[in-house]
Formats: structure tokens, C-alpha cells, sequence
């Protein structure tokens, strides 16, 4: 399988990362101001002030994020009152996971809309990505039903395995592309199957909760919305521009980690729960994990290494320092990366194909490359791709 003709779509507003934190911080007041209404604990500047001190000593700098992604229009000002969901009108719990889900279905038929338009060839399947939004019929489902593809395409939804579900993904595109092969008898039909990623992490900030472990998770994750398609290999004639031709795929759930990376549904949106142990335990698993992956591939790490791109999934910096750190890599080896945590944050399952896409378009990223790929999530899962650069 080869992964390629990737097409993004960034967020309606990108926000610096000082200013998200600022709002963030105001937001944090708002809501404790709320809970404590009819008693003396109701300095909202005094306690604004207090929130911002533990973003900066918690939270991700600006000189790891610079921006962030955000679809809602609540981040870029705080008249609370024009508030399209946080007006804590209601409760100071933000709003319900009826509303939060609400929301995610306008934004979600909106990307669909632009990213499958009715003069486009219908693809096999759809696979519909995401941790942040579900509603069924999905807007996948919605925008093949407009397009009149209902005889045409298959849509299968991958949701709630968070920020490594990209592999998990391509795994399944990977099966259905053997299956069409096999089905055909040899006669050479061609199937096509693309991988939609609909994320809108903001929708779940828990602005009632103050914990470290909240303001660490809120100063990272970000919107972000991705197609790919998946195409035979032998279908690289017909492929426009460069793509990464799938050579293996590993995943492995590290031993104790459970509670490391949590995310559950709850009555005020979807809740993250992140332990700072968890880079240290991807690093106590990531060189044997590394050598089975390329195993699968039939070749060996070490003789791949030091050529190779990593597209390591950045759940923070931590993460892609550890891992550059513990495999003795040179920056420009996780430079992009680097890049998009820097530009984009964390956008969950998006974060992956968005590393995909800027590779694939670098033209001083050569044919011929592998392109290590590493995601992270709960389980605690360690999920790999070893892919190859081609045209």
C-alpha cells in the first residue's frame, strides 16, 4: 500500500500560544468564580493571576507550540457573553457533552463538505478517524449519502484510540486494499481507500478542573482535520507527486502503563488523564519495540537508523526529546516533528498524517527514505509504520 495525495485543512483560527494560555487562564477564573458564587472566594483577577503562574510552570512554552489550531471562535476573545459554547451561561462546568457534541457535528459537516466535493472520484471506503466527536449517522456517512456515492463508498469508523490511531488506520486501508487485490483474481483492478481524521480537541477543555495534569494537557492539544488515500503499490504509476509505500506496521501495549494515558467520556465533555511517567516508559520500551518493527519490514534498525526520518508523534516535547535523545538521532532527523508541534500542537490521531504530508512534500527529503513512524496512546500503546518515500 502507498500512502498518498494528502489534503489539510487548518482551523478557522490560529491563536499564539501565549495568548491561548492567557485566555485559558482568564477562562479557569471564570469558572471558579462560578463555583464559589455567594462566598468571600470570588477574586477573579486574583486567582486569573494564580492559573497563569501554573500554566507557565506546567504548561507547554511558546517556544515549543508557537500556535495552535482552534476551529471555536472562544479562544480569540473573551467577551463571555458572545461565547459560541464556554459562556457559562449555565453551569461553570463549560458546556454539557450534549453541546460539546453538538458543535462537533457543525464543524465536522463543514470539513467533510470541503474535502469530498460531489465532481471528485468516490473513493472505496472512507475510514473516519477521530477521538473527539461521535455521532452517527457520522458526517462521513452524511457527506457520502449529499454526494449520492451510496453505492460507491464504504464508510468505516476508527474512533476512541486517540493519538496513535493513525497506524490502526492505515492498518485497516491495508487490509481492504488486500482484500479488493484478492477478490479480483489477479485482473489488476485498482481500489482506492481514503483516511479522513476529524479533530477537535478543543471542544473538551476542562476549565473547572485546575490540576497540573489539566494545565499540562491544555497547553497542548489543538484542531486539526487530514485526508489521505491509500492506493495499491502496484497503482505508483498513477500516483501524482510522491508518496510513503507501507513496508511494516507493530504495535505492542507496554507492560503496567494503564493509567498512564486515560480518555473517557464524561457528563462535561471528554476527559484525558496523562501521567508524567509516560515518556519513560515509551523509552524503557522503544529499542525492542523499534527492532520488531523493522523485522516485519525484513531489515534491521540499526543498519536504517541514521538514514531514516522519524515521524514521531509529538504528545509533547518530552516526548520527542526522550526519543531523539534515547536513539542518538540528529535534529534533522525529527526536525519536522519539531515543526509541527511548533506550528500546529498536539492534534491527536491528525498529528501523524499531518508529519506525513510535510515529509512527502519536502523535496529535501529524498526518494527512497524510510520514514520511521511512532505514535503513542492509551493502553499505554506504543504504535510504529515503517514506510518508504517514493516517487
Amino acid at each position: 500500500m502507498i500512502l498518498c495525495d494528502f489534503r489539510s485543512i487548518r482551523p478557522r483560527f490560529i491563536v499564539e500560544q501565549g495568548a491561548t494560555l492567557s485566555w485559558l487562564s482568564l477562562a479557569h477564573a471564570r469558572a471558579e468564580v462560578m463555583k464559589n458564587e455567594g462566598t468571600e472566594n470570588q477574586d477573579e483577577e486574583w486567582f486569573a493571576e494564580r492559573i497563569a503562574k501554573l500554566f507557565l510552570r506546567y504548561g507547554c512554552s511558546s517556544d515549543r507550540i508557537a500556535t495552535r489550531g482552534l476551529e471555536i471562535s472562544d479562544f480569540s476573545h473573551t467577551r463571555w457573553n458572545e461565547m459560541e459554547i464556554f459562556n457559562f451561561k449555565d453551569s461553570p462546568f463549560g458546556p454539557t457533552t450534549t453541546q460539546r457534541s453538538e458543535k462537533f457535528r457543525e464543524i465536522g459537516t463543514r470539513v467533510c463538505a470541503e474535502l469530498f466535493t460531489v465532481d471528485q472520484t468516490p473513493p472505496d471506503h472512507i475510514i473516519h478517524v477521530t477521538c473527539s466527536g461521535y455521532l452517527s449517522p457520522s458526517c462521513a456517512q452524511e457527506q457520502v449519502a449529499q454526494n449520492r456515492w451510496h453505492d460507491k463508498t464504504v464508510v468505516t469508523h476508527a474512533y476512541h484510540m486517540g493519538c496513535y490511531a493513525a497506524v490502526p488506520a492505515i492498518r485497516i486501508a491495508d487490509g481492504y486494499l488486500a482484500a479488493a487485490l484478492n477478490s479480483s483474481n489477479g485482473s489488476g483492478n485498482s481500489s482506492c481507500v481514503n483516511i479522513l481524521h476529524t479533530e477537535v480537541c478543543s471542544l473538551h477543555v476542562q476549565v473547572h478542573d485546575h490540576s497540573p495534569e489539566q494545565l499540562v494537557v491544555q497547553s497542548l492539544f489543538a484542531d486539526g482535520f487530514i485526508v489521505y488515500s491509500g492506493i495499491q503499490s502496484n497503482q505508483q504509476s498513477a500516483m501524482k507527486g510522491s508518496g510513503l509505500l507501507l513496508k511494516a506496521l507493530h504495535e505492542e501495549i507496554i507492560p503496567d502503563s494503564a493509567d498512564a494515558i486515560t480518555w473517557a467520556c464524561s457528563e462535561w465533555g471528554m476527559r484525558m488523564g496523562l501521567s508524567a511517567e509516560v515518556p519513560g516508559m515509551i523509552a524503557s520500551a522503544l529499542e525492542p519495540f523499534l527492532q520488531k518493527l523493522c523485522d516485519r519490514g525484513g531489515m534491521s534498525f540499526d543498519a536504517i537508523k541514521e538514514k531514516s526520518v522519524f515521524a514521531v508523534h509529538p504528545g509533547g516535547p518530552k516526548i520527542i526529546d526522550r526519543v531523539q535523545a534515547l536513539l542518538n538521532l540528529q535534529d534533522e532527523q525529527v526536525s519536522v516533528s519539531r515543526f509541527i508541534l511548533l506550528t500546529c500542537g498536539n492534534m491527536s490521531s491528525a498529528t501523524l498524517p499531518h508529519i506525513w504530508e510535510k515529509i512527502v512534500a519536502d523535496e529535501n527529503v529524498a526518494s527512497g527514505t524510510y520514514v520511521i513512524s511512532l505514535a503513542f496512546g492509551p493502553g499505554l500503546c506504543i504504535s510504529g509504520a515503517l514506510l518508504q518515500k517514493v516517487g
